[in-house]
């Protein structure tokens, strides 16, 4: 494989706005069902016991299309029962957006400190009164599943609150981990989705893909942190993480109004909303000679050879294909993933939170399949090159025929602009996808070696 740099003319999808109008709604019936899929699912249980907070809210949006910004709350699910969400003292009044019918029960331990509290029945009561006992057998999902790697006793290990843990563990022997029945990679429901929640995914990539090049564009020597921070143009769209500026070389804390940027800066930054994230990291060189008499070497030792393995496993993605299969492809590439300094791994899955779960792992034997959302998300830190960094993110979801029908029906636009970034991955990047595999990011695959020029790019020639 040889790696070259090519001329790069400005964004792909120029001038093709976004047509929010194409943004499908998750009907009530639709999470009618997702609730019976995971009753089913879950069927072992008597209850399922799902918790949230602000950070941690995906498992039970996904039911319900709340999520809690103010304080905590969870939802007790039944077999042929109404749901009943559990809310602190704001919950009661900011759930009403949700659709389908819940029975509210108020818990003011789940509220911040200083508002009202004792008004109310304790977790314990609620989890009593909502039929669980010493005959129940309760599934309980927070954010996270444990393993035998980590703890003996992994099905009942617990990241939820211990409140809730020490409530439920009083009155029932029996309270698993659950996450798995929404996240596991292999035949977690979360994991795979419909044309409508893919359609959603593309916006939200496309809309941070355009607005991470704004920043691109606007960056200047000079500029602090929070001076560039402003070219996101952050609208009211919840995000997944904070937006992520370091002009440091390190680290993607929150920008400062103190470090400003240099020619010769390796420099990280990106931004996402739900269901999308798009990160760099690069270096602020103005031409290859800039670049060299700063980083000796890494042009071709480390940029180069990361973008080959980038390329590798865009090639690698495919229905059928193993999480397994795609690791080894990159690790082919790259030698030894500890040698040119990748910590994690090659890729995951995301949804309405950032990273979700992940197949990409050695021997991993998790089929890729239609519906899934994933990021082509790996930083490269060798220590051959004193850590420097190279870093692209953005995002793709896999479609087999009847999928891709299905979006192309509901979001014709939508379709035409990931057909469009397809086929530019294709033509002009060398980067041969499979069909199945449609990029939501119009600068997905783009690494530019010298981000203070952006003219040029890398791209691949067998």
């Amino acid at each position: 494989m040889t790696i070259k740099l090519i001329p790069h003319t400005g964004r792909l999808n120029e001038g093709k706005a976004l047509d929010f109008s194409e943004a499908p709604v998750i009907t009530p019936a639709m999470y009618q069902e997702r609730i019976a899929a995971l009753l089913e699912a879950g069927s072992r249980y008597s209850h399922l016991v799902i918790y949230a907070d602000r950070e941690h809210f995906s498992n039970l949006e996904y039911i319900t299309g709340y999520d809690p910004r103010f304080e905590e709350c969870f939802i007790i699910l039944r077999r042929s029962e109404i749901p009943r969400l559990v809310l602190g003292n704001e919950g009661m009044g900011q759930s009403l957006c949700i659709t389908i019918p819940v029975e509210r029960v108020l818990c003011q331990m789940l509220s911040p400190l200083g508002q009202a509290r004792g008004g109310s029945l304790s977790p314990a009561e609620i989890f009593r009164d909502s039929g669980i006992g010493e005959s129940s057998c309760v599934g309980l999902l927070g954010w996270k599943s444990f393993g035998p790697k980590e703890t003996a006793d992994w099905a009942h290990t617990f990241e939820v609150p211990s409140f809730l843990v020490d409530a439920l563990r009083q009155i029932c022997p029996s309270v698993e981990n659950a996450n798995w029945l929404m996240m596991d990679p292999a035949c977690g429901l979360r994991m795979t989705h419909s044309a409508e929640e893919l359609i959603l995914s593309e916006l939200a990539s496309c809309k941070a893909s355009r607005k991470t090049w704004d920043f691109i564009l606007a960056l200047r020597p000079g500029l602090t942190e929070l001076e560039a921070s402003q070219a996101f143009n952050i609208d009211g769209e919840p995000c997944p993480t904070h937006p992520n500026i370091c002009f440091k070389g390190r680290g993607i804390l929150s920008p400062d109004p103190w470090t400003t940027l240099e020619y010769g800066r390796d420099i990280a930054f990106g931004m996402g909303y739900r269901c999308a994230q798009i990160h760099r990291v690069g270096v602020y060189a103005r031409d290859r000679e800039e670049f060299e008499n700063r980083f000796p070497g890494a042009f071709e030792g480390l940029y180069k050879k990361y973008f080959e393995a980038v390329c590798t496993w865009y090639e690698t993605i495919g229905l059928g294909v193993t999480g397994g299969e795609v690791w080894e492809a990159v690790r082919k590439v790259v030698g030894s993933y500890e040698e040119f300094g990748i910590g994690l791994n090659p890729g995951h899955i995301i949804h309405t939170e950032e990273w979700t779960h992940s197949p990409f792992d050695e021997g991993d034997t998790t089929p890729l399949r239609s519906g899934m959302m994933i990021q082509c998300d790996f930083t490269a830190r060798p220590a051959a090159f004193n850590r420097l960094g190279v870093h692209i993110e953005d995002g793709l979801v896999l479609a087999d025929e009847a999928m891709r029908a299905r979006i192309a029906e509901l979001a014709p636009q939508c379709m035409a602009r990931m057909l469009e970034r397809q086929r530019f991955m294709r033509e002009v990047l060398g980067i041969r996808l499979r069909d199945e595999v449609l990029p939501t990011s119009d600068i997905a695959g783009l690494l530019f070696p010298f981000l203070a020029t952006r003219d040029c790019v890398f791209a691949k020639e067998d």
